[in-house]
């Protein structure tokens, strides 16, 4: 079963057509049983009547009607006829429509005759002591024709009722799914954050038990959610203040201790120390931007400011790691619409992985481009750059380029978060200049571009 609706709705049609079509059909024969019985009747009437009418005695042969400019009153009259004959068959009278090839033998009752192709439905009435019969014939065609027209009339209703009760069904089917339909809806187009209970009216009884079970459900997920959120930022954020003090400490006894293997030891301390602060402070960032299901607000953001901003705040860390730094961007100004503080923290995690990775003497650069569709900005740098699968996997958190990465695994996870909630894209390319390297690229779209300020 791939859909209720569907396979009620077969099911209610199947059955409801079945019984409208054997309901007509029954209808139509005893219809037809029935015209074909009304019509034998109306010959006996009409015979009777004809020979209350015919003059009684012998009826001389010339009041034979023999008028052949006789004109029917109705197209059927000449298909219902009479004549009267003696007991040696010889016609007395008869009316100008009855056929003169039907045999004029006597013989009491109904009969059907074949004659020339054509079927004849002959009544013979005898008179008084068998001195004379009076016999009414009809055409067998226009029997079945009227009979047809009669069963047809009883039976068109039902035909007729047929696809209104289908369309009624099916109608019904669909107005009593509903909610089912809305509830699926409504579960489909829910983010991973929004966790709020289905409030839903009229909900059938059927589906309650559903519908109640499912919202426990959600209700137990978002106090899990926030209880992992509420755990992380608490534990990132108390472990700043003893991790800024121990990096003091270490710093003090770095200047104080003078063999060179102590100094080596506290500068890997002071290393790990500076390794530890970076991921706290991502740790506070992604619990930021975990529970941001749409960006709070947005704005036209200049991105070539933003790139020199962040120049200038990185240029310190290029020049100790000997990394040449700098942008290549257009004249004129690019702007897309978003939130300035996200951009920002967006592009530093992605300089700043990018500074980490290059070896000294390389290069960094961030470049800006666009086009009638969309604007693009590149970080582009010179540093072993990566495989397919290390593409797929490291946008996952944690994860950590090489066995001696220097990173915390999070900054493009959070890079990533950043572009999703600005409906841009992020690739990672390869260099088109025959050079080791990796491009990480963010693509805005037209949606949420402009190359002016929007007011």
């Amino acid at each position: 079963m791939t859909s209720i609706r569907r396979a009620l709705s077969i099911s209610l049609l199947s059955i409801g057509l079945g019984t409208g079509l054997l309901t007509a059909s029954l209808a139509f024969f005893a219809a037809t049983d029935e015209a074909e019985e009304l019509f034998d009747a109306q010959m006996a009437q009409m015979a009777r009547l004809t020979g209350q009418l015919a003059p009684a005695g012998k009826i001389d042969h010339t009041q034979l009607s023999n008028d052949t400019t006789w004109a029917p009153a109705h197209p059927y009259e000449k298909q219902l006829s009479y004549r009267i004959i003696d007991a040696a068959g010889n016609v007395l009278i008869a009316s100008p429509s009855f056929p003169e090839h039907i045999d004029a033998t006597p013989v009491s009752g109904y009969r059907n005759l074949d004659m020339d192709g054509i079927r004849w439905r002959l009544f013979t009435l005898p008179g008084p002591a068998n001195q004379r019969y009076i016999q009414v014939a009809q055409d067998d065609h226009i029997r079945r024709e009227l009979a047809l027209k009669i069963a047809l009339t009883n039976t068109l209703p039902i035909l007729v009722f047929l696809p209104l009760f289908g369309f009624t069904i099916w109608w019904l089917i669909g107005r009593n799914l509903l909610p089912l339909v809305t509830i699926s809806r409504e579960v489909t187009t829910r983010s991973s954050d929004h966790l709020e209970p289905l409030a839903l009216q009229q909900i059938p009884d059927e589906i309650d038990g559903l519908v109640r079970a499912l919202n426990a459900l959600l209700a137990r997920l978002q106090q899990s959610f926030e209880r992992e959120r509420r755990f992380t930022a608490d534990a990132a954020h108390e472990l700043r203040t003893p991790l800024a003090a121990l990096q003091i400490h270490c710093e003090n006894l770095y200047q104080d201790l003078n063999t060179g293997d102590s100094r080596t030891s506290c500068a890997q301390m002071l290393t790990g120390i500076a390794w530890m602060n970076r991921m706290v402070e991502q740790l506070l960032q992604l619990s930021r931007l975990d529970p941001q299901a749409s960006l709070p607000e947005t704005a036209p953001v200049n991105l070539n400011e933003l790139c020199r901003e962040l120049i200038s705040d990185q240029i310190g860390f290029a020049i100790a790691r000997h990394i040449d730094l700098g942008l290549d961007a257009p004249e004129q100004s690019l702007y897309v619409r978003g939130n300035a503080f996200y951009l920002r923290l967006m592009l530093r995690n992605l300089i700043d992985n990018a500074l980490r990775y290059t070896p000294p003497s390389g290069e960094v650069t961030l470049l800006l481009e666009s086009s009638e569709e969309d604007v693009a900005l590149s970080v582009v740098d010179s540093g072993p750059g990566l495989d397919a699968e290390q593409k797929q996997r490291v946008f996952e958190r944690f994860y950590r380029q090489g066995e001696n990465g220097t990173g915390s695994g999070l900054g493009l996870s959070i890079v990533r978060l950043i572009a999703d909630l600005h409906q841009a894209s992020i690739t990672l390319l390869e260099r088109d200049d025959d050079q080791s390297g990796l491009v990480a690229r963010v693509t805005f779209g037209k949606d949420n571009t402009a190359h002016k300020p929007v007011i």
